[in-house]
């Protein structure tokens, strides 16, 4: 499992300072544009490790490198868990580009007030929202990978890519589905009571990512079900 992490990072590290450099220049310009800070977190901490994933299983694939990794003492179960390792460190560090892009825009509003499109990026800062948009950042990402890597791990990259606009519309129709006219349910009301309170941010949070940890862990363990039965 180490090894595969290693391997993944690897891989990333040689796009890695490339692909920092875009999201914080494509951050930093939908931010102006908008005129909204709290785009930056997501924007940037989605943009980072979905490149990076999706170059990683590319290589990946056009190496060959499955067939190379039957000859090593590892098992098919290693490999996945290394990848889902990886790559949510990929989200994690994505994430925390997308901080740090904010902070620099928050650290130039402070130096040059004057300047109204960065004044009006400060009415009304909330730590809170900043926090909620971050976890929103990570969660996306996450969530998109448990999706698309059971796809990808039963029918490689190359295969699996035909299937995901299927399950766009599949996931698009279920939530069209789920949403109606009608008033909110309860719960949503309660949730948004609670993000009016320090606390109840971090509540919220949290139960979002503990429910963003459990989905990824079980697409792990699916993935590892298909990949042992994917001939390579």
């Amino acid at each position: 499992m180490k090894a595969m992490i290693m391997s993944d990072l690897l891989i990333a590290k040689k796009y890695l300072l490339q692909q920092l450099g875009i999201a914080i220049v494509v951050g930093i310009f939908i931010c102006i544009m908008i005129g909204n800070l709290y785009v930056v977190p997501p924007a940037v901490g989605v943009m980072i490790p979905f490149s990076l994933t999706i170059t990683i299983l590319s290589l990946d694939e056009r190496a060959n490198w499955q067939q190379f990794r039957l000859a090593l003492p590892i098992s098919r179960a290693d490999v996945i868990k290394g990848r889902y390792a990886s790559f949510l460190l990929l989200a994690l560090c994505g994430i925390a580009v997308g901080l740090l892009t904010t902070f620099l825009v928050i650290i130039a509003a402070q130096v040059a007030p004057n300047v109204p499109q960065l004044a009006d990026l400060m009415v009304n800062f909330s730590w809170q929202a900043l926090l909620m948009v971050s976890v929103v950042g990570i969660s996306i990402i996450l969530v998109m990978l448990s999706i698309t890597m059971p796809v990808f791990s039963r029918f490689g990259m190359t295969k699996g890519v035909r299937y995901i606009p299927l399950l766009i519309i599949f996931g698009v129709f279920i939530a069209f589905s789920f949403s109606g006219d009608g008033p909110p349910p309860a719960f949503a009301l309660d949730v948004l009571n609670l993000l009016e309170t320090p606390a109840g941010t971090v509540a919220v949070a949290a139960g979002i990512l503990a429910i963003v940890a459990v989905v990824y862990v079980v697409s792990a363990i699916i993935s590892m079900g298909l990949y042992k039965k994917r001939e390579l």
